[in-house]
């Protein structure tokens, strides 16, 4: 008994016998359609693209494909020449396309004339992608102009009509076949892209005696989003429809005859058998074979507007599309230096982004760079122009701004900016002859513009190559100036830092890239490499160290190990600083290079086996700090769950009880955030008849039974809090999580404070807070060593790292001055605007029309600190306060043919948000290490922002009225480019840092707001 699908197969295959039989037995069969495109955004009638005209096709059954063997196929090939004739057009388009033995397009053949500017070529490619169906329905895949598709065929009941056949093909999965040079992600993860899904079928009506044409209709619906819910975002995604009508003129109809008429001259004739040699022949002229994926015309940088600007025409300066005078940019530009004024709110953040997409439109010529630079007086020429600036909100915004542009203009001008500021701050000049006058010059280089320069998200090899020489060329000379006690406070190595950020972007894969590779490996060993020296455990020492670690970290080398491992095993050195290079260990890309695996394996379980005091550790608190790095760099590693029970194991036979429950939690940490299997935490944690994944069986000793652990803190102990700041699974979960370790005393060590975004692709770590600290028991007076504290802080935002600056060094005169120096309420000491959502794609649609995506997300971010102590409780609470706004724009872009009369259009739906967050620490130094308070709330209420928007503009640079635009104050309320449609408040909410730490301020009788 047949199946209805069988059946369907089976009358269609007499079917295609048959139309193959009668076409064979005749020259050539002609039909004419009427054609129509349009694509439509459901709210925005900007985007709007609607194309009519009428298709001639010719059909031509041509010889069976010749095997291998010599033998021929039995089924013949169909070659089809289609003329598609536009409204307003004189020429028609026309192609020839072959049919492969089952009825899918192997190839089209275009004129070679073609010009690939030429964007009404796609609605002939979609013509033909009509005609691209199997004959017998069989679902798989296929290409056509929506790229790689599975399809799936199904038969349409139509009752009544016996001599039409409908079916319906329904295209899924569908990847786009290659992207243009401009296309791209360059955000600072793969959390942050977009989504889009596309629901495409296409309707077949088919005379089931012939087997011909007599209608099709293609539906097709994009849907357009940021990787988060509807209910998150309330609907915060956009839609385009598109539709493709190709129907059937009658015989005898006026209209098929005019057209016939029209386009009967450009019919040839050919005697060949052979497809190459009859598409010559009837096109009349040389051809170019092409697939059905749309082509995607070059732009100029002035309508292109993206980061890849090296990707479009080049347009010169004064270009009547280009051109933009001084007086014009002027104007432009001091409309953005008021709007973003106050750093950390969401206009602010929006403002900035529009600044960013304007500039990306500059064509990179010596002219624009020129022009640009004088009127944003970017390049200061003097001491006093470079104060002026300095005192100015406005050029630190500018310059974090020019970064995230990322173009070849704009890092042309931020390196012209570089080289201008290190000849002000004349680093020759050391000592009693520098003058007072570049202090504060070199303070801004190596603070504040070197740091930013780790932003630049698409740094070519020229760039790279270019700042790499004036970093190297400064280090020496900025390491002799710390040398010599004139800037203190700075880590005078920042520049390597962020070069080596840069370094990372590119795979060492040619010979240039090899080159600056190798020259950095070569700095970073001699920054690390200590062998058999004695180290000199000063500022300048540790700072270069941890420079070295955290430049390390960004190039992953794993040769890199070797001079690690001797700093770790040297015990001269600070053990948090060990512990810091424990850390850059585990983060090394050992996949380059396996063999070294198994020598830090075996440093590590070394390090672990050795006693106190020995080799490696001179007391207790230095053994729990740096055995616990070791222990998190094994499970970095990758080592079985038999050897992480074992080494539990060794500490609780050793009575190393603080360092085995701190072992403890990190497990259960990474356990929690399913890091490790479920039968791997099993076996960790009970041992017993719990198998490893491999089946082997766990020994934890007296490290099994994870709850009821008792003893003590005697050598200082690890904390690991975990918790949500808003959790929307499966799409997305943003966690902060906070690591610690105390010596003996309750003083300081190390501590972590990270805050990230998760989602099914990766995780993306936003910020983080790093504090070293070494002797600070002094300070309490508990401690037996004569050595001076100290307290190092470093900060990453995105990419960009500071790596750990020295912030205190001293004895009780230091801690006073400090005290009556910091400012008692939030003052900001770090601003930054960032543009970390950075995606740009091309959407092809079946019915020929072309979607430019651009997803763009500014961050911008305020902290402030604030200290209030009193000397007579010796008690003390310390704030950091952070803002942050957002502000995010997916916006749609349809491409047209080029014309200078047709606007840019576009349509946008954007969301934003402005939080504060307080972390508040309070110390009792009398009642140290049960006297801590810790809390970290998201404080005031916090709005969440939805618009919508469209945009029509002149592709004339000057004439364009929507390169800053704000957006509307209140819920739906509207001007002439945005809309607001949703305006919420989310309450403010606490953080649980643990039940521990809870205990302790409920003790102290702290509150978590401050004043």
């Amino acid at each position: 008994m047949f199946r209805k699908e069988d059946s369907i197969a089976l009358a269609f295959l007499c079917i295609f016998i048959n139309f193959n039989y009668s076409r064979a037995s005749m020259s050539v069969e002609t039909h004419i359609y009427s054609f129509k495109s349009e694509i439509q955004s459901p709210g925005s009638e900007h985007l709007h693209g609607l194309i009519k005209g009428h298709v001639l096709v010719n059909t031509r059954v041509i010889g069976a494909r010749r095997k291998p063997s010599g033998a021929t196929g039995s089924a013949h090939r169909l070659l089809l020449h289609i003329l598609l004739e536009l409204e307003g057009s004189q020429t028609p388009l026309q192609g020839l396309v072959l049919r492969d033995e089952s009825g899918l397009v192997e190839r089209i053949y275009l004129p070679a004339s073609y010009n690939s500017s030429n964007i009404r070529i796609n609605f002939l490619k979609a013509v033909a992608g009509v005609f691209n169906y199997h004959h017998l329905f069989v679902p798989g895949i296929e290409y056509d102009t929506s790229g790689k598709c599975r399809t799936f065929y199904g038969e349409v009941e139509v009752p009544g009509d016996t001599k039409i056949m409908v079916i319906d093909k329904q295209k899924i999965a569908c990847k786009p076949i290659g992207q243009p040079a401009d296309a791209g992600m360059w955000s600072v993860s793969s959390v942050f892209k977009g989504i889009s899904t596309t629901s495409s079928w296409i309707r077949y009506n088919i005379e089931k005696e012939s087997g011909v044409l007599v209608k099709a209709t293609t539906h097709e619906q994009l849907s357009i989003a940021v990787s988060m819910n509807e209910d998150a975002t309330g609907g915060n995604d956009m839609k385009v429809n598109s539709v493709q009508e190709l129907e059937l003129l009658k015989e005898s109809s006026s209209e098929r005859k005019r057209i016939m008429e029209k386009l009967q001259s450009f019919l040839k004739t050919t005697q060949s058998t052979d497809p190459t040699t009859m598409a010559v022949q009837l096109l009349d002229q040389s051809i170019t074979i092409q697939h059905l994926a749309l082509s995607i015309p070059p732009q100029s940088a002035s309508v292109g507007c993206g980061i890849q600007s090296a990707a479009f025409t080049k347009e010169a300066f004064d270009s009547p599309k280009a051109s933009l005078s001084v007086d014009n940019l002027k104007e432009l530009l001091n409309k953005f230096k008021k709007a973003t004024e106050d750093s950390a709110r969401v206009s602010s953040a929006h403002a900035a982004l529009q600044l960013i997409r304007f500039l990306r439109c500059l064509s990179a010529n010596q002219a624009s760079i020129q022009t640009l630079a004088a009127t944003l007086e970017f390049i200061p020429s003097s001491h006093r122009e470079f104060n002026r600036q300095l005192e100015s909100k406005w050029y630190s915004q500018l310059t974090d701004i020019v970064i995230d542009c990322g173009t070849e203009l704009c890092l042309e001008l931020l390196r012209q900016r570089i080289v201008k500021v290190t000849q002000l701050a004349d680093l020759e000049r050391i000592g009693s002859t520098a003058s007072r006058e570049v202090l504060p010059v070199r303070t801004y280089l190596i603070n504040s513009l070197w740091p930013s320069v780790a932003h630049i998200s698409n740094p070519s090899i020229n760039i790279l190559r270019e700042l790499a020489a004036i970093c190297f060329h400064s280090l020496p000379y900025m390491e002799k100036i710390f040398r010599a006690a004139e800037s203190n406070p700075e880590n005078p190595f920042n520049c390597l830092l962020a070069t080596s950020t840069l370094v990372s972007h590119f795979k060492g894969n040619y010979m240039e890239e090899k080159l600056i590779f190798n020259k950095y490996e070569e700095t970073l060993m001699n920054f690390i490499a200590i062998e058999s020296k004695v180290f000199n455990d000063d500022s300048l020492s540790r700072h270069k160290l941890l420079a070295g670690f955290a430049a390390a970290e960004k190039l992953r080398i794993p040769s890199l190990s070797d001079p690690i491992i001797a700093v770790v095993k040297n015990h001269q050195v600070p053990s948090v600083i060990r512990a810091v290079g424990l850390k850059t260990l585990g983060n090394l890309d050992f996949d380059r290079d396996s063999k070294k695996i198994d020598t830090v394996i075996a440093l590590l379980n070394e390090f672990i086996d050795s006693s106190t005091p020995g080799p490696y550790f001179e007391n207790a608190a230095d053994e729990m700090v740096l055995k616990f790095g070791a222990f998190s760099v094994l499970l970095n590693l990758n080592i079985s769950a038999t050897e992480i029970a074992e080494l539990i194991s060794k500490f609780g036979s050793h009575k190393q009880w603080s360092l085995m429950a701190s072992c403890r939690r990190l497990v259960d940490s990474w356990c929690e955030n399913e890091l490790l299997s479920e039968s791997t935490c099993r076996c960790i944690r009970f041992g017993g008849g719990s198998l490893s994944d491999s089946g082997e069986k766990c020994y934890p000793g007296l490290g099994a039974g994870w709850s009821g652990l008792s003893g003590t803190t005697s050598a200082g102990e690890v904390n690991l809090i975990r918790g949500d700041i808003f959790d929307n699974r499966p799409y997305l979960l943003s966690d902060y999580t906070l690591q610690w370790s105390t010596g003996a005393h309750g003083e300081i060590r190390t501590s972590n404070l990270a805050v990230s975004l998760i989602d099914s692709d990766g995780e993306a770590k936003l910020l983080s807070f790093n504090i070293y600290g070494n002797q600070m028991e002094n300070l309490m007076g508990k401690g037996s060593s004569g050595a001076n504290p100290w307290l190092s802080v470093g900060f990453t935002l995105f990419h960009g790292s500071t790596p750990p600056t020295q912030v205190f060094s001293g004895g009780m005169t230091e801690i006073i001055n400090i005290l009556f120096n910091a400012p008692s309420e939030p003052t900001p000491f770090y601003s930054s605007t960032r543009l970390p959502i950075d995606n740009r794609y091309y959407l092809p649609s079946s019915s020929g029309w072309i979607l430019r995506n651009d997803l763009l997300g500014v961050v911008s971010v305020e902290l402030s600190g604030a200290l209030r102590s009193s000397l007579f409780s010796q008690s003390g609470t310390a704030l950091v306060r952070t803002r942050a706004a957002v502000a995010v724009e997916n916006s749609l872009s349809l491409l047209y043919p080029e014309n200078q009369h047709i606007p840019l259009t576009s349509a946008v739906s954007g969301a934003g948000t402005a939080a504060r967050f307080d972390f508040l620490v309070h110390m009792e130094m009398g009642g140290m290490p049960d006297a801590i308070c810790m809390h970290l709330q998201r404080s005031r209420l916090t709005p969440i922002m939805r618009w919508v928007g469209k945009f029509e503009d002149s592709p004339i640079l000057s004439k364009r009225t929507s390169i800053l635009q704000p957006l509307p104050k209140s819920v739906n309320e509207a001007n002439d480019n945005y809309k607001l449609v949703q305006y919420l408040r989310v309450p403010p909410v606490s953080f649980h840092l643990g039940s521990l730490n809870a205990a302790r301020c409920r003790k102290i009788g702290i509150t978590n707001e401050w004043d």
